[in-house]
């Protein structure tokens, strides 16, 4: 009998059909896949725990919860982030949960991603080169049923991390000894907010898919910032300084909720449009400030109890597929930070308070478009044209406002936008049972700044480096 080709996940596999090819899966293999499996998840647990705070070098990570990291994955952040109306199929989509009643029946998907950061924060003529590296996702996907798909994973959902100093323009002399006075403040923060998550897909009707993701966030944040004066060329603790250490300590659940809805506009196009919302609410957060003299006394002020919020979120996605080798895709994000909350240190007459306050937030809205071009998918015997060409790009505007002065007399600038450009390649895992698994390398250039000229513009070159590992675990094989 001549070769024959079975279509597959959209992709043509040639199934040769000699007596000897075909083999009950055995024990072998499957010891092999769950060693794959857990050493991969063992590696990236164990990055992440040492990468979390090294994820952000940035001193807009000083304010709010830190910088919200991106959602998407190494493929589709390739696609400038998009993903709001893409189903998951051969890999994992977890921007909408829908998107899980699309996994096939016969895979068990791993995707799991990291990053590096190579950066340049410019202000005032000013330059330093700062690089990190930081641990992205992992997820599993599988199907449960006909019609039902499930996902779990764990990703970071903010961090911070950053270091710097600033020395007062102002200079004041000392009135009996003539010598020059200046106050230097240095500022420390680290921490973030983590994620893990487990969602479900289910397809009630043909074409139309809703699902829901259902997450723990837990995690915390230390803000410090340290004064000291010096005399002349010389540090002097003669005077009253300001010493402030800000701590939180969270636990708090996310619900989010999407839907797509696929149909046929020509016999090689399909359109498919999708939504997502994500529901705010309050939750408490053990924060709390301390504030330590010069003179060695300590005043503790306690936060609110239930004084930190997230916000709801929506989002709407369109994806148009032509035949089976062009996507494109784009989606809309509005997140309602505006009315959210979280205790602020406010200094005012000498005495210092922390209330919570929604100043320090602000409603912002991000658009994202992409597209992913394969030259022939169904090519046989020709490596280069299985291979995913992807670009990108993406806008946010600020979520964060930027406090300027203190005491009643303070006042706020808009925090920075986000401009991104990516490129990236799906490289397919060729092997006897299948070509679906897939290596994703992608490079984003980054550029992070404010309306104000006189606050930090950062811009960043990213590498995003993720395995889509895609094994037919349940395959059922013939002996011919």
């Amino acid at each position: 009998m001549k070769n024959r080709p079975c279509v597959f996940e959209r992709f043509i596999i040639p199934l040769h059909t000699h007596k000897t090819i075909y083999r009950p899966l055995n024990h072998i293999r499957l010891r092999l896949t769950y060693r794959f499996i857990i050493a991969t998840a063992v590696i990236f647990f164990t990055t992440s725990a040492y990468s979390q705070n090294g994820g952000s070098k940035s001193s807009y990570s000083r304010f709010g919860l830190g910088l919200l990291n991106d959602q998407s994955q190494s493929w589709n952040r390739a696609m400038g982030g998009v993903g709001v109306a893409l189903p998951s199929g051969s890999k994992l989509n977890n921007m909408n949960p829908a998107s899980y009643a699309y996994l096939d029946s016969l895979s068990f998907i791993l995707d799991a991603g990291m990053s590096g950061n190579f950066g340049q924060m410019t202000q005032n003529g000013n330059s330093k080169n700062v690089n990190s590296a930081s641990f992205d996702y992992i997820t599993f996907g599988f199907r449960l049923r006909k019609g039902i798909g499930m996902s779990v994973g764990f990703r970071p959902y903010s961090t911070i991390g950053y270091n710097y100093t600033s020395t007062s323009p102002e200079a004041y002399r000392d009135e009996n000894t003539g010598a020059i006075i200046r106050n230097t403040t240095s500022y420390q923060g680290d921490g973030g907010l983590r994620q893990v998550f487990a969602g479900l897909g289910w397809k009630p009707f043909t074409n139309f898919a809703i699902g829901t993701n259902v997450s723990i966030l837990w995690g915390g944040y230390t803000h410090a910032m340290l004064q000291s004066f010096t005399v002349g060329n010389s540090s002097s603790s003669s005077f009253d300084s300001f010493n402030f250490i800000q701590n939180a300590s969270v636990l708090t659940y996310k619900l989010d909720f999407g839907a797509q809805y696929a149909f046929r506009v020509s016999t090689k196009d399909w359109l498919t449009l999708g939504a997502a919302v994500g529901l705010g609410h309050k939750f408490d957060g053990e924060a709390f400030l301390y504030r330590f003299m010069t003179t060695g006394d300590t005043l503790r002020v306690n936060g609110e109890k239930d004084g930190l919020d997230i916000p709801m979120t929506y989002a709407a996605g369109i994806a148009w597929q032509h035949k089976n080798n062009l996507v494109v895709s784009a989606d809309a994000h509005y997140q309602e930070w505006g009315s959210c909350r979280i205790p602020t240190m406010v200094i005012s007459d000498n005495e210092v308070t922390y209330p919570s306050t929604n100043k320090i937030y602000k409603n912002n809205f991000m658009l994202k478009a992409g597209v992913e071009y394969t030259p022939d998918p169904f090519a046989i015997g020709k490596y280069y044209k299985h291979i995913k060409y992807r670009m990108g790009v993406s806008y946010s505007s600020p979520y964060m406002n930027i406090p300027q002065g203190e005491g009643i007399k303070s006042t706020t600038h808009d925090g920075p936008c986000e401009l991104g450009v990516s490129l990236g390649l799906g490289l397919p895992i060729s092997n006897p049972y299948n070509s679906r698994s897939t290596v994703n390398i992608g490079f984003q250039w980054l550029r992070r700044s404010s309306a104000v000229s006189t606050l930090i513009t950062e811009n960043y070159l990213v590498l995003n480096l993720g395995i889509t590992f895609n094994e037919r675990w349940f395959m059922k094989y013939k002996i011919q």
